[in-house]
């Protein structure tokens, strides 16, 4: 099928929700913010072989990408609104991956109350990864969340549990059909957006945990220009992952630099502990403190003994 004719196809029908769109007949978009509310825009791609494994499935592309960006809102406190998609896919790709891929999009932003507006599709040599770029526009009522405003002293908190999509990465390189808790935190990232709302007047700073933990908490310090000591033992695991760190020590490394947990990660003035035990309540997801932000630059890693821990590798980074 033809560009124009995929487009109006596949395409066209999850643009409707925005008159703006154009149903898509149009070289750009045109929106307008509610009243009284600003946008935050941000932009992440999925490739083939990178992002999501080679001969990723269309629902993992289209999942994958639209909750890594939604992520990236969650941390910044806004809420999701509209996107544009940019597709670069091998010539000749079947007609049947791009209705997968339209119908588990047109899912998602059902899920996630967003809007596609428009985008580009390209295509190269026949042997080309696919390569899937996503802008999304949040809404945001009030100050936005920075990963530059803490302050030292101050208690640092993750979401949920920490390293199960790196250890589900892992699974699948040594068999692609593995299938389990672990490998679904892999294909289906879960961002923490009702939890990134309710941190406003709460948190001091914040941003998605994806290169790493220790490598986030490493950029949102250096942003801030303070220092952080980590307690290793208090990062929560899943109870899949900590079977397997039972057995085989060397799994921290999984937890502390993996990445692709897109959890938040936060600081808070140590006066807000119960109002943050509180919010995990409301919430029904685990807030756990993991240590503390500190005057000196850096970040320690402390075991359960109190012993300093050497930090080999902070996380993953793009060279």
């Amino acid at each position: 099928m033809a560009e124009h004719a995929r487009i109006a196809r596949f395409f066209a029908p999850l643009a409707q929700k925005e008159p703006g769109s154009f149903s898509l007949t149009d070289d750009a978009a045109l929106l307008t913010p509610p009243p009284g509310q600003s946008l935050v825009i941000t932009t992440d791609s999925v490739i083939e072989g990178i992002h999501v494994l080679q001969h990723a499935t269309p629902a993992q592309f289209a999942q994958k990408l639209l909750r890594r960006n939604l992520s990236d809102l969650a941390a910044m406190g806004a809420a999701p609104w509209r996107y544009t998609l940019n597709l670069h896919t091998p010539a000749g790709l079947a007609d049947a991956w791009f209705a997968a891929f339209a119908t588990t999009l047109a899912g998602e932003q059902e899920q996630f109350g967003c809007t596609l507006i428009g985008g580009d599709s390209t295509s190269g040599p026949a042997d080309a990864p696919i390569h899937t770029t996503l802008t999304c526009f949040g809404l945001l009522e009030g100050p936005a969340l920075h990963r530059s405003t803490a302050q030292a002293g101050e208690d640092i908190y993750i979401s949920g549990t920490i390293g199960d999509a790196a250890l589900g990465l892992q699974l699948l390189q040594h068999n692609p059909q593995h299938n389990d808790t672990l490998t679904d935190r892999y294909h289906l990232p879960k961002p923490r957006l009702a939890l990134g709302k309710a941190l406003h007047g709460i948190a001091t700073a914040a941003l998605d945990i994806s290169d790493g933990l220790l490598a986030d908490i490493h950029q949102l310090c250096a942003a801030s220009g303070v220092g952080a000591c980590i307690q290793r033992e208090a990062i929560l695991c899943s109870a899949a992952l900590q079977e397997r760190l039972e057995h085989d020590p060397a799994i921290w490394q999984l937890v502390l630099s993996g990445g692709d947990d897109y959890e938040l990660c936060f600081t808070a003035p140590t006066a807000l502990r119960n109002h943050i035990a509180a919010l995990s309540q409301q919430l029904g997801l685990p807030l756990t403190r993991i240590g503390e932000t500190r005057a000196i630059s850096g970040v320690a890693l402390l075991d359960a003994t109190g012993a300093l821990l050497p930090l080999t590798h902070l996380g993953f980074e793009h060279r």
